[in-house]
């Protein structure tokens, strides 16, 4: 990753930090807003809520991040929601179309029932070939660096 985004680094609890907004350490998705490179890297480590998603988009919106290309990482996570939580996100993500044209979306979900939510997720967010699942982090990347940047 050090390689396509040299502002990344770990930091000394091993999370990523980079120029641009810091990750949040009260919910288990550690992520960074980096406006100069305009991309948005989240990775779950730990169990999440539906709350905690959304607590993650609404600071992407706040940021003014929408537009970034971003890569959510939750290879390493598990979820607690429901059919009725991915209706509600998915719901979420397509009115987030109407505030701002929403960059390129990279998920990797944790394999078994994760990847079934996210494909749900994709198609009931009306992400018109914005959004992709894969199965590593190093394939999304690889998909995010042949998208256009987002604009700051």
């Amino acid at each position: 990753m050090e390689a396509a985004y040299p502002g990344l680094r770990n930091s000394p609890s091993g999370s990523t930090a980079a120029t641009g907004f810091a990750y949040n350490l009260l919910m288990p998705i550690e992520y960074t807003i980096d406006h100069e490179k305009c991309f948005v890297h989240a990775q779950v480590l730990g169990v999440i809520t539906l709350k905690d998603i959304e607590d993650f988009t609404d600071v992407v919106v706040a940021q003014n991040a929408l537009t970034y290309r971003k890569l959510f990482d939750g290879s390493r996570g598990d979820g607690t929601y429901t059919d009725d939580d991915v209706m509600t996100l998915a719901a979420r993500a397509a009115a987030y179309a109407s505030l701002a044209k929403r960059g390129p979306l990279a998920l990797v979900p944790r394999p078994g029932a994760g990847a079934d939510l996210a494909r749900r997720y994709v198609n009931l967010g009306k992400f018109t070939g914005q959004a992709r699942i894969f199965d590593t982090a190093d394939e999304a990347l690889t998909w995010l660096e042949a998208q256009p940047e987002g604009e700051p």
